[in-house]
């Protein structure tokens, strides 16, 4: 979380003097899923069953189709999730991403999970009503139609619970006709793909793309100083006295957060320990020992939401996984946390890597202003 001390680095990364925007189009298919606990999030998918299900509806698909291959739903599926208080489509690299992936013939898809913004009012349904893990009743609008809206978002989420979140994304990629996915996540995203991961083992996911996997506790230590035991305390407090949803004092902090949440973070014993490389409260890190799939990490060397060199926080994260049987590092120089101004450096790495590893033919048309289709 970051705090005012100093400027976050998750929302206000400056972007190289050369940068001049040039906004991108990618066609593709708006789309909703329903959480196993009855949250409904919305997302972004692109692939080839559109091209499919197009042709289908006027009737252009026969049995003399030149190339039906060029028909077939992408085998395989990159997954994007954002990170704390972002969102399925704020950062523009995530445009270049959708492209790396158009042209190897992987399908993409972008999703909302509940800590998408500051705070949200996410649709939910009823009957799904429960106390959370603190014995806190959520904030809920209620509905005369069976539904009603929880209030969540970045300020008051749960690490863990994004798993679930998570795990509706990949059903509806596996939905569409992939095989497989691969899960990328982003800052805080990349904390719950890692997670999602490792305790979930699902065989669907082969690949894990982090980009610029956060260190919560090192970051925070650093930019609260001796603040920080007195803030964790008081956020712990809090939580013991059923006041979870308290946010924390506005001074300390750039942004509101919950004393919930922020407690889910920083705690000895969070998930976002398995980043903690600057070691401020762990040396080891078990979690990332058990992943067994190929791995890409990038990081930016501008503002990042890390203690340390770039090179070192890569190497530091690889030195852990021991049993990854593909590890690539890439550090995008000049880069700051949301990569704004270097996407395309971004697109440029996913794509070698993503050609290296997973490639399925024929390219899925997309367009972009100014550009080819």
């Amino acid at each position: 979380m970051a705090v005012k001390k100093t400027p976050s680095p998750r929302k206000r990364g400056q972007s190289p003097k050369r940068y001049s925007p040039r906004f991108r189009g990618v066609s593709g298919e708006f789309c909703r899923v329903r959480t196993e606990d009855g949250l409904e999030l919305q997302g972004f998918y692109v692939g080839r069953s559109q091209k499919l299900d197009a042709r289908l509806q006027k009737s252009e698909v026969s049995d003399s189709d030149p190339n039906p291959q060029s028909l077939a739903p992408s085998p395989v599926c990159l997954v994007h999730v954002h990170g704390w208080d972002g969102n399925f489509y704020e950062n523009r690299f995530i445009d270049h991403a959708a492209e790396a992936c158009a042209r190897r013939g992987i399908g993409f898809l972008t999703g909302n999970n509940r800590g998408h913004d500051y705070i949200a009012d996410i649709l939910r349904d009823r009957r799904s009503q429960k106390l959370d893990a603190r014995g806190q009743k959520l904030e809920v609008r209620k509905q005369a139609t069976g539904l009603d809206y929880v209030q969540i978002g970045g300020m008051y989420e749960k690490l863990a619970d994004s798993v679930a979140d998570i795990k509706a994304w990949v059903d509806f990629a596996i939905g569409r006709g992939a095989k497989q996915v691969i899960l990328q996540g982003h800052s805080h995203g990349a904390i719950k793909v890692a997670h999602y991961l490792i305790t979930t083992r699902d065989p669907r996911v082969c690949g894990l793309i982090l980009l610029s996997p956060s260190d919560d506790m090192g970051i925070a230590r650093k930019q609260l100083g001796d603040r920080f035991l007195w803030v964790l305390a008081r956020a712990r407090e809090l939580v013991r006295a059923g006041k979870g949803r308290q946010l924390l004092p506005e001074k300390e902090f750039q942004y509101p957060v919950s004393a919930a949440t922020f407690f889910d973070c920083h705690n000895k014993g969070s998930i976002t320990g398995m980043f903690n490389m600057s070691r401020t409260d762990r040396n080891e890190f078990p979690e990332l020992a058990s992943i067994s799939v190929p791995v890409l990490v990038a990081v930016g060397t501008v503002e990042e939401a890390f203690v340390g060199a770039p090179r070192k926080h890569v190497s530091d994260i690889r030195a852990c996984m021991v049993n990854c049987p593909s590890f690539t590092g890439a550090v995008i120089d000049g880069a700051p946390h949301n990569y704004l101004g270097r996407e395309r450096e971004v697109g440029e790495v996913l794509e070698k890597w993503l050609t290296k590893k997973w490639s399925s033919g024929p390219v899925v048309e997309w367009s972009s202003a100014g550009g080819k289709k």
